[in-house]
């Protein structure tokens, strides 16, 4: 007589080790050699004009302290149109620190925007336009 108790959940793991096998070997037989990585994004050739513009309006001020002056600094911006990346100038409140959500989409008459968001409320909106210009938006300042 079998004990079904004790060869039950054996034969149970042996095929189930087994269907998974089957499917990953068809998983890998799919993948073809000439698959490759997504592009990184290369320098843009054009060389773009900024317009700076700080929203005070309706806005809750991210950084309640003016103790400390605004940080310069450059972000590395991609431009989701074509795929190429500019450098931004951009003064950050000396409080926000950290990595930022970034959103990035094409929008309406072919512009590109791409938002950085920080934990502390601060948002710096890029606008990519047709010509090389580009509108930064600060808000929260």
């Amino acid at each position: 007589m079998i004990n079904f108790t004790k060869t039950f959940p054996l034969l149970l793991a042996t095929v189930v080790l087994l269907v998974s096998a089957g499917q990953a070997s068809a998983a890998n037989r799919s993948l073809e050699p000439t698959c490759c990585a997504p592009e990184p994004p290369t320098p843009c050739c054009y060389d773009p004009c900024f317009h700076y513009k700080t929203h005070k309006l309706f806005v809750k001020k991210a950084c309640p302290c003016d103790c400390c002056p605004p940080v310069e600094a450059v972000l590395q911006v991609v431009d989701p149109r074509c795929n190429c990346f500019v450098d931004v100038p951009v003064c950050l409140p000396s409080c926000c620190t950290g990595v930022p959500t970034i959103d990035s989409r094409c929008g309406l008459f072919k512009r590109g925007i791409v938002e950085y968001e920080w934990c502390c409320g601060f948002k710096i909106k890029m606008v990519f336009k047709h010509g090389g210009h580009v509108d930064v938006h600060y808000y929260g300042l």
